[in-house]
């Protein structure tokens, strides 16, 4: 699948659910509190890919696994987004390189809430 595998985990706290709002004719914005999830996720991501390779090109496959702080019903559809902007930079230049992508909601974890990210470049095998 890839030529080596890494992985990046996240704390529940720094998950926002893409907020974008629209302002009429002038397109969307992002807010307050989305840009500061991103920016914490993309300071995390980055204290624990040290020495690790950026993919600057090519694909990359990525898998999240959550551990949910409780039982309530969420849609972690609308977390990847935040998730995906926050790596730019880190694990690829743009998030548009990643071409296989699976999520699963393994649990809960009521001391840890995170997502546990694995990813990798994805190869032609």
């Amino acid at each position: 699948m890839s030529e080596a595998e890494y992985q990046i985990v996240l704390p529940w706290d720094g998950l926002v659910p893409d907020n974008r709002r629209f302002m009429g004719g002038r397109g969307h914005i992002l807010t307050k509190r989305y840009r500061a999830g991103k920016e914490l996720c993309h300071t995390l991501a980055m204290t624990q890919v040290r020495d690790r390779p950026t993919y600057p090109e090519g694909p990359v496959w990525m898998r999240l696994d959550f551990h949910m702080p409780d039982r309530r019903r969420r849609d972690p559809n609308n977390l990847l987004k935040g998730i995906a902007d926050a790596l730019e930079g880190v694990v690829y230049t743009d998030d548009k390189q990643i071409t296989k992508l699976s999520w699963e909601n393994v649990g809960v974890d009521r001391k840890h809430p995170r997502v546990e990210i694995s990813y990798g470049k994805h190869g032609d095998d």
